[in-house]
């Protein structure tokens, strides 16, 4: 009998095997979530997961990770400004990224959370950031050095192709591209005579040009010239500025301007001009005001921001998209008004997505702590551009969480950056604010402890109200020395009197470690050993003491947790929590690649033994080091892990018993490691 034939069938008998047939797929499905229910936990109960908003329906800034390179292209043909975004600066998180613009008006961008369009730790030409987007007749290619500098290559037809249509550009091209520091290539028609060149913003033994290779070719075949240079060192007032590609006629007066940043996060403008031989050239810079006030990026660190042109909202006239170190993409919108032949520009914003993974700006440093005391875990944070940051936790399991902002005082947001550039260096003011949060002056308010980013340790005084804090502006924290003040041997911060000056980048940690009902400080001393500061009372007033090495290996020597000197040493986060479910506190710190800790073996005399483990998390998720914090999001009485990187995107390890204390091991408890502890 062939399937094609008609087979008579009884109308009741085939209703009852229609209903087993329902229910048995019904009941298959059914055991099948079951099982993806009870098999979930064990599967991710070894992973290090982003953390999530759980928050669909909230817009917070566009952030892409860590040192961020914005391509602005219609990349799906609908007609409006799309984003492609490289992450140019980390490990786990570099590629690039798509973030498709989903606003209502060309004026109001929104953009929907990235997705990634490249290979895992795909980085585009060298170090994933020195190139821009170029359109010629209607087509949009990106020209970028290749990852070790040797030659030239160019990826056309972006949209269509999605960087997979790779050629190399001209060989004699490759001499502008090898030992040079940074060199990035646009390809634009700079003289107006309807062929397109290229212009080189190049940086060769710490001094920057501008560089331009006329076409002296057909429109089909491109035939360059030797480069001109247009803009060099000389060019700008002060030393250190990082030179960029932004090229476009922002006043629109048919001819090319330039803009770059400056070390400090403004912008300067040279004004184009084209001379009667054709040769284009600039006038003096000038910096760019907003009522006579220069205008300023929130990432002071001007080396980091890249600058890219583009008529944004296609009102006719052309803004300026900008990258930075944290990750976020600023638009500076082109008003069409001169001032005195100047372009006026509306003030920066940051432009807006859908919320997805929590990110907090890059080198996020989080404390878990129930800040407007409602009963739920919240999280503050300090990060790179030197804020202090809140995120409500709204509920639920996993927690639902709001759009971080900024704690204040009465003079505005906090913000500590660093006063000093780094020694020998015109390098800018970073802020890399990392934190504690407790009540430090035994009030019963929370307070905050800041390390800021040159080793200043600060004490912010809540002076308001459980449930709504009211904060104070930032005083040092004074130390009872014996002798000399001790300081770290390198060191780019500057301490007046009695003030602790610490191990740079480094968190500090409230415990009241002697149980004498006063908090005290816990964290590196200034060769990188682990000392507590006890508390203790002078003419009535709290100070801290000399510091103590208090924690030793159990051979009896003290803990050093950096062996390291120079811009090496400090740099590391710690945490104080009981992680193995003994009673006692342990010690979990950032390490390479992520994570490690120590357990607590008790008291001999007035020191506290640790004995090194080894690893809680082997992935690498660092690019400095990791924030780590120990927390209980779900209230089932077992510590989890979350941990800030360098990207500003949080990871969380839910684990599921206090058995597994590592997500290296499968087999049993974690046995204590074999090799001796050292930094990486």
């Amino acid at each position: 009998m062939g399937w094609g034939q008609y087979v008579p069938f009884d109308l009741n008998l085939k209703l009852f095997y229609m209903k087993w047939l329902v229910y048995v797929c019904c009941l298959l499905v059914f055991i099948s979530c079951g099982s993806e229910r009870e098999a979930r936990p064990m599967e991710n109960s070894y992973e290090m997961l982003k953390m999530a908003y759980q928050n669909p329906d909230l817009v917070v800034d566009l952030d892409v990770g860590f040192k961020s390179v914005p391509m602005p292209m219609d990349f799906d043909g609908d007609g409006d400004m799309d984003l492609l975004v490289s992450e140019a600066g980390s490990y786990v998180e570099s590629g690039v990224y798509y973030f498709e613009n989903i606003g209502k008006s060309l004026s109001s961008p929104l953009f929907r959370y990235a997705g990634r369009v490249s290979s895992d730790r795909f980085r585009l030409g060298h170090d994933g950031k020195f190139f821009a987007v170029s359109e010629v007749a209607g087509r949009t290619h990106v020209i970028t050095p290749d990852a070790s500098k040797t030659e030239l290559i160019i990826y056309k037809d972006v949209p269509q192709n999605v960087f997979w249509d790779r050629q190399r550009m001209p060989k004699y091209l490759n001499e502008y591209v090898i030992d040079t520091q940074k060199n990035s290539w646009l390809q634009v028609d700079l003289d107006s005579d309807g062929r397109h060149d290229l212009v080189c913003a190049q940086t060769k033994n710490g001094k920057p040009r501008l560089l331009w290779f006329k076409n002296e070719g057909e429109s089909v075949e491109a035939s360059y010239s030797q480069p001109l240079t247009l803009i060099d060192d000389v060019s700008f007032e002060i030393p250190g500025y990082h030179i960029d590609i932004a090229l476009g006629d922002f006043d629109a007066d048919g001819d090319y301007d330039y803009v770059t940043a400056t070390p400090f996060g403004q912008l300067a403008y040279f004004e184009g001009d084209v001379l009667e031989n054709g040769v284009p050239q600039f006038k003096a810079q000038k910096l760019i005001t907003i009522q006579e006030t220069p205008l300023q990026f929130y990432s002071f660190y001007g080396g980091a921001i890249k600058l890219r042109t583009v008529d944004f909202d296609q009102d006719g006239h052309l803004d300026i998209l900008a990258g930075d170190e944290e990750g976020k993409v600023t638009w500076v919108r082109n008003t069409g008004n001169l001032k005195q032949g100047m372009p006026q520009f509306e003030a920066p914003l940051f432009l807006q997505q859908q919320a997805r993974y929590l990110d907090l700006g890059a080198l996020a440093a989080p404390r878990v702590f129930d800040w407007d005391d409602d009963g739920l875990d919240d999280i503050i944070s300090g990060n790179g551009a030197g804020d202090v940051l809140f995120v409500k936790n709204l509920g639920g399991v996993p927690p639902k969480w709001d759009r971080p902002i900024s704690l204040t005082t009465n003079e505005g947001p906090i913000r500590l950056v660093a006063e000093t550039a780094l020694p020998g260096t015109e390098d800018p003011h970073w802020g890399y604010t990392t934190l504690d949060v407790g009540d430090w002056d035994n009030d019963g308010l929370p307070d905050v402890l800041v390390n800021e980013h040159n080793g200043n340790i600060v004490f912010i005084k809540n002076k308001g109200e459980k449930g709504n804090a009211k904060l104070a502006a930032p005083e040092p924290l004074l130390v009872d020395w014996e002798g000399q003040p001790q300081k770290p041997a390198w060191i780019p911060g500057v301490s007046e009197g009695n003030e602790l000056l610490a191990p740079w980048r480094t968190s500090p940690l409230i415990m009241d470690y002697n149980q004498d009902g006063l908090q005290d400080l816990v964290m590196l001393d200034y060769e990188g050993y682990l000392a507590c500061f006890l508390r203790k009372r002078v003419d009535g007033k709290l100070v801290l003491s000399h510091p103590k090495r208090s924690f030793v290996f159990p051979d009896g020597s003290p803990i050093q947790l950096n062996q390291r000197t120079g811009k090496s040493h400090g740099r590391l986060k710690i945490e104080w929590a009981d992680w193995d479910g003994d009673g006692l506190e342990d010690l979990v710190f950032s390490s390479k690649p992520a994570v490690d800790w120590m357990r607590n073996m008790g008291k001999q005399g007035d020191k506290t033994v640790l004995q090194y483990m080894g690893r809680i998390v082997s992935r690498t998720l660092m690019g400095h080091t990791d924030g780590p914090e120990v927390t209980d999001f779900d209230c089932n009485g077992v510590p989890e892990l979350l941990v800030g990187t360098e990207t500003g995107v949080l990871y969380y390890w839910n684990r599921r018993n206090w058995q597994t204390t590592t997500t290296m091991t499968t087999d049993g408890p974690q046995q204590p490691a074999t090799y001796t502890y050292f930094k990486r």
